[in-house]
């Protein structure tokens, strides 16, 4: 099971009613929780290269990772 944190934050209307209708969610913490996930999602997929990561050998995937501050592939 995922660690849950309970908090009070300040939350922007508009900017919630928006990405409820984007994310196709109902309710702030649903909101919330798929709006963060989304954000680490796409962080992952902006460092993705189609060639290296799927076409290149397991010496240009880890080469590629590790000139780029990531974790050597394992």
């Amino acid at each position: 099971m995922m660690s849950m944190t309970r908090t009070t934050v300040d939350v922007d209307e508009a900017a919630l009613s928006a990405a409820q209708a984007a994310l196709g969610t109902d309710g702030l913490s649903a909101t919330v929780n798929t709006a963060l996930r989304e954000v680490a999602r796409r962080s992952v997929l902006a460092d993705f290269d189609v060639l290296r990561d799927v076409d290149g050998t397991p010496e240009e995937v880890r080469a590629g990772r590790e000139g780029r501050g990531g974790t050597p592939a394992g």
